[in-house]
C-alpha cells in the first residue's frame, strides 16, 4: 500500500477527522434542508404568481443560495484544517451539494454552475501554465455538460428508479474526480475510494432529503384538504373565514385603502341537478369556480375567489372600489355567458346574481360587512336574479 493511501487511512481514523466529519456532515444535512424548503417554497410561488419575472428572479436566488452554501462549507473547512481544503471530504461535500441542488432545484442557474465549477475552480491552474492535461480536462468539462443536461432533463425518472440514480452519480462523481486529477494527481485506489465515499455520502443525504420532502408535501396536502375545495380547486369556506378575518384587521385600520366584497350563486341551480343529474352540476359548479379565478387572475384585480358552500361563492377585492369591482363582474358574467357548458351534447346556459359592498367605517367586524352583502345578494334574487346590488341599488343585466 503505498504512502498516500496510508496517511489517507490515517486521516479518515483520526479522532479529529472523525469529529470534523461530523461537523461538516451536520452542517451539511443543515444546507440541505435549506436548499429543499427554499425549492419548495419557491415552487409554490412560481406556480401561484405565473410571472416569467418572478420565475426568473427566483431562480437566481437559488443559484444565490447554493453559492452561499458552498462558499460557507469552504470557509467552515479552512477553519477546522488551519486554512487547507484539500481534502477528499470537502470536495465530497462540495460535490453533494451541487448534484443535489440540480435534482432539487432544477433550473438554469443551476445548471450552469454544475458546469462552471470545475473551470471557476480550477481554471486559475490553467492560467498559470499548468496545461498539460488541457485537452483532458476540455473533454472532461464538455462530458461534465452533458451528464448535468441530462440529469436535469430526466430528473423524475432518475429519481424513481434506484439503479438509474446510482449510475448517474458514479457517473457524475468519476467525471468530477478525473477533473480533479488532471491537476493534483493522486492513485487509482485513491480515486475509487473517494467514488465510493461520494456515492455512499449522497446516498444517506437522499434519504434525509426524501424524508424532509415527504414531510413538505404531506404537509402541502394537508394544506391543500383544509383550505381548497375539493370539487372546484378553489379555496373553501374554512380558508374564507381565516383570510376575510385577517384582512379585515388590516383594512379597518386604513378606510382611505377600499376594500370590497362581493357574493353570488347560480340561479336556478337545482334545475342543473334535477334535469341532468348531480354529475352536471358539478359541471357547472367546476366550469364557474374556473372561469372567475382564471379571468380574476388574468386581469389583475387583487380579486381572491372562495368557495362558500353549494352554488354560493365569495370574491374578495383588496384595495379595489365597489364600482370597480362592478366593472370587473360584468367583464366575467359576460364571458361566463358566452360560454356556456358543454354537457352530453347539451348547452347548459349559466346566470348569476350578486350582493356587494365595500367595508364601512361602522363596520366592527367582518361579519358585518359579510352579512351585508349576503343581504344585497338576496336583494338581486328577490328582484328576478340575473342582477346585481350594489350598496343597495340594484342593476338588472342584459
Amino acid at each position: 500500500m503505498s504512502i498516500n493511501n496510508i496517511n489517507g487511512l490515517q486521516s479518515l481514523l483520526s479522532v479529529d477527522g472523525n469529529i470534523n466529519a461530523i461537523i461538516i456532515g451536520l452542517i451539511t444535512i443543515g444546507l440541505i434542508t435549506i436548499i429543499t424548503v427554499s425549492a419548495y417554497s419557491f415552487e409554490n410561488i412560481i406556480n401561484n404568481s405565473k410571472k416569467k419575472s418572478v420565475k426568473i428572479g427566483l431562480q437566481i436566488a437559488e443559484g444565490v443560495i447554493l453559492a452561499i452554501s458552498m462558499i460557507l462549507v469552504q470557509h467552515i473547512f479552512k477553519a477546522l484544517n488551519s486554512g487547507d481544503t484539500r481534502s477528499w471530504f470537502y470536495a465530497t461535500t462540495q460535490l453533494t451539494l451541487l448534484l443535489y441542488s440540480l435534482y432539487t432545484m432544477q433550473n438554469y442557474v443551476i445548471e450552469f454552475m454544475n458546469i462552471a465549477m470545475p473551470i471557476y475552480v480550477f481554471g486559475h491552474h490553467l492560467i498559470n501554465g499548468n496545461n498539460n492535461y488541457l485537452l483532458l480536462f476540455i473533454i472532461l468539462t464538455i462530458l461534465l455538460a452533458l451528464t448535468v443536461s441530462y440529469i436535469s432533463r430526466n430528473t423524475d425518472q432518475l429519481l424513481n428508479s434506484e439503479w438509474k440514480y446510482i449510475i448517474l452519480q458514479v457517473i457524475y462523481g468519476a467525471i468530477w474526480w478525473v477533473i480533479i486529477w488532471s491537476f493534483h494527481r493522486f492513485t487509482l485506489y485513491y480515486t475509487i475510494s473517494m467514488l465510493v465515499g461520494f456515492v455512499i455520502y449522497m446516498s444517506i443525504i437522499r434519504y434525509i432529503a426524501k424524508w424532509i420532502r415527504d414531510s413538505f408535501n404531506n404537509y402541502h396536502d394537508l394544506s391543500e384538504k383544509v383550505n381548497y375545495d375539493e370539487l372546484t380547486g378553489i379555496r373553501n369556506r374554512a380558508n374564507f373565514d381565516e383570510v376575510s378575518r385577517e384582512v379585515f384587521k388590516v383594512y379597518s385600520k386604513d378606510l382611505d385603502v377600499p376594500l370590497t366584497m362581493v357574493m353570488f350563486d347560480i340561479d336556478h341551480f337545482k334545475i342543473f341537478n334535477d334535469d341532468y343529474g348531480h354529475a352536471a352540476g358539478d359541471v357547472v359548479l367546476r366550469h364557474v369556480a374556473t372561469l372567475f379565478e382564471k379571468e380574476l387572475f388574468k386581469m389583475t384585480t387583487r380579486g381572491q375567489i372562495f368557495r362558500f358552500g353549494g352554488e354560493e361563492f365569495v370574491i374578495i377585492f383588496r384595495g379595489t372600489t365597489p364600482e370597480d369591482a362592478l366593472e370587473v363582474i360584468k367583464k366575467i358574467r359576460n364571458d361566463l355567458i358566452n360560454d356556456p357548458v358543454e354537457y352530453e351534447g347539451k348547452e347548459l346556459n349559466i346566470r348569476i346574481s350578486l350582493g356587494a359592498s365595500a367595508l364601512q367605517p361602522s363596520d366592527k367586524n367582518v361579519d358585518d360587512l359579510f352579512n351585508r352583502v349576503d343581504k344585497y345578494l338576496y336583494e338581486s334574487k328577490n328582484q328576478g336574479r340575473n342582477r346585481i346590488t350594489v350598496e343597495d341599488e340594484t342593476i338588472a343585466f342584459n
